[in-house]
């Protein structure tokens, strides 16, 4: 068959008319459709709403109703093994019984048993009733007279009975089948001769008492031979069906009961699908409990019908309303539209006179204040229009002012202000940035990655991550880290970037900027080193108090001990040894206190190049002892500063002097001063250093150093000199060979 297509300016035809048509329709039809869909939709969820509402309300009540099926199933089971194994136990405990046993005197078991038995069976369903001797045998069936001798190894609740000599119960399989056996152990002169057992059948009677009792259908399952599904042991039911469903299987091998909605005889079923399991707590089988749902699902589908009925004819009625309220407000808006036209058609009317209630009349009393202000603005356009070159004139050389001034300052602060883009390219950046790191603003711009690759290697794994937050997530970043200058110096500065977002959340350029805080960084380390040696100064000055007094107990009694001891005595040496080892102890002490003893500094102005010429000048036969050469790198600006000469340039001479100790031979000291913002640096570098962690660390502990009393002070006391000075000293090694000494005074 030809299909037929339709020409391309039709359609366009026929799309513009439908356009057209939905443009000119009246306002009461465009309120009333929308509100029409409105209502649809919600009268649509309401019923949705409460029908699923209803289902799943029925459906818990069908869960509570099996689950408590279940569980007075569970309390059946547990109620008749607790009834067998009492009428176990009170047969056990018959003294004519357990003298038959003993005696294995099977006739006479059956005598007094039998009647007993064929009662319980007739009146209240007991199907075994039964002896066994020790080893665990059969010795008696009364359900079965013929049948006995066969072993009960596999029975473990007659195994658990003897091996605690008490009652067991709970559901077994034995030669008749499955049962709720009870078991009690029978005693004859205190001693065990066998066991007693009592069982109910589990089957068809049990299912059926369940079936009477609650209305329900009852099934119980036992798998295969094969695996291939499972047969009905005992069930209520009057026709058998196929159980196919996956349930089954996963219901067996994971032990969790599950529920499941089936058509049995045309009939709908809610099924409470469980384990059973056996004495040993094995899953033997599985219980199958079926409600039917028919009266349910009938009042349900009656209720469904009503909800429906409710819903449509409030539908129509909402849908009327609307259509009505809609009609009586479209008529003064019509009269409004046709006088904004007039108003747009620059035509000279006068006010529209209307005065509809409510909002209406609010909307046509703004129309007449509109006119009013139409005419108004009329005169203020015609004005504005005479004067706007001259104010966009003004306005332009303001704006260029504005941004001289803002370029003006800053390219005039005393810190790197630049701005990036999302990837972190810099754009723009001021011309300090030479004057911080060393290179210029264009080499800054042409590096996509100057921004982070300016960060020092060993705080780039804290930095990094904190740059990529803000580039990525726009996040605030502001950290403090150390940056190299051109020149190879260290700083330390603080960088703070704001990100901007766009319309969509995404960051579109980071505004910062870069302070140099090197000269606050080290005055905080001055700072803390100061609080660090006053508090250490405070606890070894008490402890050596604390030691002087027994410290010179011992050394008085000691030298005592020694005088009064004669000459050939023994334990003469022995004391001897004593009093110099205090003696020493005491010299140490002494020296101890004297670190702690306080001195003042004399500081007055100075030039630290000429105290370490003078230092190094001094210590020359030093170096050349050990081939060591010095190398100085002197700055001519260096200013000067207050020092106590004589004491600092001890000081000055014990620290050289203790690390050219730590070159063995053939090694360089490079000696290099330079200024800063606030403060006059000392750098002493010493290559062929062999020197520990351990050493670094203890440098200037006391009664480690190299040097000889008479040549210099101690380091102790060199460090406390500078110190006095407000000196900051750090000592690190650089490479393994390669020790650096970072001195910092204030100017």
């Amino acid at each position: 068959m030809k299909s037929i297509e339709m020409d391309p300016t039709a359609r366009k035809d026929s799309d513009a008319s439908l356009r057209a048509a939905l443009r000119d329709m009246p306002l009461r039809y465009r309120l009333s459709i929308p509100f029409l869909f409105l209502a649809l939709f919600g009268t649509v969820s309401l019923v949705f709403l409460a029908i699923r509402s209803q289902n799943d309300l029925i459906q818990r009540q069908e869960i509570e109703r099996l689950n408590g099926y279940d569980r007075a199933f569970e309390h059946k089971i547990d109620r008749q093994g607790r009834w067998a194994v009492s009428l176990a136990s009170s047969f056990a405990r018959n003294p004519e019984i357990s003298e038959a046993l003993a005696k294995k005197d099977r006739l006479r078991l059956i005598e007094l048993c039998y009647d007993s038995f064929t009662f319980m069976k007739a009146h209240y369903g007991i199907s075994q009733f039964n002896f066994h001797t020790l080893p665990p045998r059969m010795f008696l069936r009364l359900q079965r007279l013929y049948e006995f001798g066969d072993s009960l190894d596999y029975r473990q609740s007659i195994l658990d009975a003897i091996s605690t000599q008490s009652e067991t119960f709970g559901l077994e399989l034995g030669l008749t089948g499955y049962g709720i056996r009870g078991v009690a152990p029978v005693l004859h002169q205190g001693q065990m001769v066998g066991t007693t057992e009592i069982g109910f059948n589990f089957g068809r009677m049990l299912l059926k008492e369940m079936k009477e009792q609650f209305g329900i259908e009852a099934t119980f399952l036992l798998p295969r031979e094969d695996g291939t599904g499972f047969k009905v042991y005992a069930t209520t039911f009057t026709d058998a069906f196929d159980r196919a469903d996956p349930a089954y299987p996963r219901v067996f091998e994971k032990g969790i009961p599950e529920i499941l909605i089936q058509r049995i005889a045309d009939r709908p079923f809610a099924v409470w699908l469980r384990a059973v399991r056996d004495y040993e707590g094995r899953t033997v089988g599985l219980l199958e409990l079926c409600v039917d749902r028919a009266g349910t699902l009938a009042i349900t589908a009656h209720y469904r019908r009503i909800m429906v009925g409710i819903g449509l004819l409030g539908l129509i009625f909402s849908v009327g309303a609307i259509y009505f309220i809609s009609l009586y407000f479209s008529k003064p808006i019509g009269k409004m539209v046709s006088f904004a036209r007039e108003v747009a058609s620059g035509a000279h009317v006068h006010p529209s006179g209307l005065r509809p209630s409510g909002e209406l009349g609010v909307l046509a009393e703004a129309l007449d204040e509109m006119l009013l202000s139409l005419e108004e603005s009329r005169g203020k356009i015609q004005e504005y229009a005479e004067n706007l070159e001259q104010m966009v004139h003004l306005r332009t050389r303001a704006l260029r002012e504005s941004e001289e001034k803002y370029r003006t300052l800053v390219e005039s602060v005393p810190l790197v202000v630049y701005r990036l883009i999302s990837s972190g390219r810099v754009i723009f950046i001021n011309h300090y940035v030479e004057d911080l790191v060393g290179v210029s603003a264009r080499e800054a711009m042409e590096d996509p990655s100057f921004w982070k690759r300016k960060v020092l290697e060993d705080d780039r794994e804290r930095v990094w991550p904190l740059m990529e937050r803000c580039l990525q997530e726009g996040s605030e970043f502001k950290a403090e880290y150390r940056i190299t200058h051109a020149n190879g110096k260290s700083i330390f500065v603080l960088d703070h970037a704001i990100p901007v977002l766009d319309e969509k959340g995404q960051v579109e350029i980071v505004d910062g900027f870069l302070v140099n805080v090197t000269d606050r960084h080290r005055l905080q380390q001055q700072i803390l080193q100061t609080e660090e040696l006053k508090t250490l100064t405070e606890i070894s000055a008490r402890l050596g108090h604390e030691i002087r007094n027994p410290l010179v107990a011992a050394g008085g009694f000691a030298r005592r001990l020694l005088e009064n001891l004669p000459a050939g005595d023994s334990n003469r040496e022995k004391v001897q040894i004593i009093v110099q080892e205090v003696a020493r102890l005491e010299k140490i002490l002494e020296k101890t206190l004297a670190y702690l003893r306080p001195f003042e500094v004399s500081l007055e102005k100075g030039s630290l190049n000429d105290l370490l010429i003078q230092v190094l000048e001094e210590h020359k036969d030093s170096f050349t002892e050990r081939s060591i050469v010095c190398g100085l790198n002197l700055s001519l600006s260096l200013p000067f500063i207050p020092l106590d000469k004589t004491l600092f340039k001890k000081a000055l001479g014990s620290t050289i002097q203790a690390m050219i100790g730590h070159c063995p031979s053939t090694g360089k000291l490079e000696v290099q001063t330079y200024p800063g913002e606030s403060l006059v640096h000392l750098d002493m570098t010493l290559k062929g250093a062999v020197v520990s962690p351990d050493d670094i660390e203890h440098f200037f502990y006391p009664f480690t150093t190299r040097l000889e009393p008479s040549r210099a002070i101690d380091l102790p006391l060199a460090k406390m000199v500078i110190h006095k000075h407000r000196g900051v000293l750090q000592l690190r090694r650089k490479e393994p060979d390669l020790l650096l000494l970072s001195l910092s005074l204030p100017q």
